[in-house]
This record gives C-alpha cells, structure tokens and sequence, in this order.
C-alpha cells in the first residue's frame, strides 16, 4: 500500500471514529464501518458474511475469517482474524448488523470515494474553482463559487476556552449539489442569503453526518462577488 493510500485509509477513518463520538450515535454501526474501510469490504458483504456466521459460528469475508459466538438474545460477539492473527473483536447488536444493509448515502459515498481516492488521490490545489458535486470530506485547498440560498438562525457557543462565540450555518449552491459552510461572529452580518461568494483554501469535513466546508482562518477566505443585486468591486 502506498503512503497516498494509507493517508486516504487513515481520513476515512478518522472521519468515522469522529461520528462514533457523536451524541446518539450507533457505535457498533460505525465500528463495523471502520473494519469494512480497513479491509476494503463492502458493507452488504459484511453484512451478509456476519449474518452468515452468526448461523454457523464461522464465515469468512475478503481477506477476513470471522467467528462468532451469541451472547444474548439479540446480540453476537464477533471475532475477526487475518492469515490467523485476531485484528479485532466486538460485540454486535442485530439492530446495528441489520444497518450494514442500507447504510446512509453518506457514508456510502465516504468509503466509495476514499476506495478511489486510494488509486486516484484527489486534490484541488491547481486555483482553479471546483464544483460541490465533486467535493468528498478529507478535500483540502477547495476553491468554489456558489450562491447562498440559505442561511440558519445564530446561535450562541463557546469556544473550548471559554471564549463566547456566534455561529449560523450558511447552505451554498452551485447548480450541481449544496453544502454547508459555518459563518462566525462578524462574518454572519456581512453574508446575506442570495450572495454570491468565493471561497478559498477550504478544507470538507463532516458535523452530525453531513458533509460541511471548513475555512481556515489564516490561509482561507469568503469573498462577495454579487450582493444584492450589485457588483461587489
């Protein structure tokens, strides 16, 4: 594996292990996520290979053995090895197995697109602008043209040293899909909704499962090209 395909594998896995932090979030789900990225397996193959060795205490999937073992009504503990080394072991609910069957668009789309990114590495850093149709999170050195066609209520925050913040959540648009972009502080007054900005050195990360753009304080920009109906110099 090359060391492109290795920083790909890392992203898409720490996007993961940050969603498995979330509030509310299915962990086991996400831990059966993290293996079929790790060992380049679709989740329905997973899927079925687990339901598969749930029956019959062992199957296999790709490159991985799995054995199983039921520790509840409706629950397994499940054991994976490779070349016979153990490379991990967790306790599954079938509800959570049962989610390997229609996982979110999103997450869908995260590990096809880090598979790709693995042969094919994506980056956007030649200045040219991209389209939002083309954005996958762990994308760095973004740069977009996109009209705002929403913009949420603010919100109070604090910072993680104290620090009192305000916060909105701006939908863009470019005709080809949507994306969200947060706006703080002084920066929420001087975007309007059906602005047009440019953007960048943007980064694509994720918040609650959606994709979203980051834009780095000190290197990144927001730009109005067209506000209200004028031509901003």
């Amino acid at each position: 594996m090359t060391l492109r395909a290795r920083t790909g594998m890392s992203t898409a896995i720490r996007s993961l292990r940050s969603l498995a932090d979330e509030r509310g979030s299915d962990r086991n789900f996400i831990y059966l996520l993290m293996l079929a990225r790790k060992y380049d397996l679709e989740p329905i193959a997973l899927h079925d290979s687990l339901v598969k060795a749930s029956r019959n205490k062992k199957s296999t999937c790709g490159p991985i053995s799995i054995e199983s073992r039921e520790l509840e009504e409706h629950s397994f503990s499940f054991m994976f090895s490779k070349n016979d080394r153990a490379v991990a072991q967790t306790a599954v609910s079938k509800d959570s197995l049962a989610r390997l069957r229609e996982v979110p668009p999103e997450l869908t789309r995260l590990l096809r697109d880090q598979r790709a990114r693995d042969r094919h590495p994506i980056a956007n850093d030649s200045g040219k602008e991209g389209r939002i149709a083309d954005l996958r999170i762990g994308l760095k050195h973004v740069n977009l043209r996109a009209k705002v066609i929403d913009k949420s209520q603010v919100r109070a925050v604090q910072s993680r040293d104290g620090t009192p913040l305000a916060v909105c959540s701006a939908t863009l648009s470019d005709g080809t899909g949507k994306i969200r972009l947060p706006l703080w502080n002084h920066q929420i007054e001087s975007i309007a909704k059906n602005d047009t900005v440019v953007i960048r050195e943007a980064s694509v990360g994720h918040f609650r499962g959606q994709m979203q753009l980051s834009v780095p304080r000190r290197t990144g920009s927001i730009s109005i090209v067209h506000s209200a109906g004028r031509i901003v110099p």
